[in-house]
């Protein structure tokens, strides 16, 4: 059997969507649409798809049977609230939706519909170094602290705190919740300015079961890395970073790290693809769902509100 698949958005991830996509046997990329009918072309010539400028006309698409959501934030929840009543399946990319009310919004759909049908992309659920530490935590007792960093690059814009938190921080917010398996309870959230509106910003958050969570962003020139650590019981794990070669040459030693989350994730976005299509085959969503997403959301706004009032703010 066949799966066929629309992808909508193609920029950077929704082309990373595609070419992992078309690489499994069985998958049909279909569709490509975008508000940008040159952008559209050229991607649907990746897997040799059609071409569309009319996103929510894939979203409704009775041919497919699953849509990848990669288009710009604000437009996730209503487009996948389309594919959701027409029984689609759904790979939204984070976040879910720009607000909780969107999010709720989704939710709401998906339980009208009867049955889960959205996966939400955190990827890093897929990453391997992220899975070692996951295993490794288990001989070691009750979690006590997680400790994350993300240290991106951005040449192109300068983000406010809202989206910094919600295009880069709500990926460790998720991991946080995975790993200890409990939620946030409160957090709150300190933002140092510099020559950028947002240089580093740091998230103290305490969990239901009364562990902590620190998470650590930073605006960084010299490329993408992400550093993740959970203390336990009875020790600790650190996240191994992915294995490069180290190169001397003329009087130096030099690793490569990268400069974009592409890089980083490669891995986890092409299990992430794997699974998602072998859910669709199986009748069922096998990553992290709507909920996860809405729940992440409401970490986002609560680390907001506290940014503005200066206090610690219950989620």
């Amino acid at each position: 059997m066949t799966i066929r698949i629309g992808v909508i958005g193609a920029g950077g991830m929704g082309r990373e969507h595609i070419k992992n996509l078309a690489a499994i046997d069985g998958v049909e990329v279909m569709v490509v649409a975008d508000i940008d009918a040159t952008a559209a072309l050229d991607a649907a010539g990746l897997c040799d798809a059609a071409a569309s400028t009319d996103a929510a006309d894939v979203a409704a698409d009775s041919r497919l049977d699953g849509v990848v959501i990669a288009s710009p934030d604000d437009t996730h929840a209503d487009l996948t609230i389309v594919a959701v009543e027409r029984g689609r399946f759904v790979l939204c990319e984070k976040p879910l939706a720009s607000v909780v009310a969107d999010a709720e919004r989704v939710v709401a759909a998906e339980a009208t519909a009867g049955r889960p049908l959205v996966q939400v992309a955190f990827m890093r659920q897929y990453d391997p170094a992220h899975l070692q530490v996951r295993s490794a935590m288990n001989d070691l007792g009750l979690v006590r602290h997680v400790r994350a960093v993300h240290r991106n690059t951005n040449h192109q814009w300068e983000r406010p705190l809202d989206l910094v938190l919600s295009q880069s921080l709500i990926h460790d917010v998720h991991t946080a919740r995975w790993l200890t398996g409990t939620e946030f309870s409160s957090i709150t959230t300190q933002v140092v300015s510099g020559p950028r509106p947002v240089e580093h910003v740091v998230l103290l958050g305490v969990m239901a079961d009364g562990s902590t969570v620190t998470i650590e962003f930073v605006e960084a020139a010299y490329g993408y890395d992400v550093e993740l650590e959970v203390t336990c019981e009875r020790g600790m794990v650190t996240a191994p970073q992915p294995a490069q070669p180290v190169v001397r040459s003329e009087g130096a030693a030099h690793q490569h790290v990268g400069d974009d989350w592409f890089g980083r994730f490669s891995e986890a976005y092409r299990l992430e693809a794997e699974d998602w299509i072998a859910g669709i085959r199986a009748g069922e969503v096998r990553g992290p769902t709507s909920v996860d997403g809405l729940t992440a959301q409401r970490v986002v706004d609560a680390a907001i509100r506290s940014a503005v009032s200066g206090e610690r703010e219950q989620v």
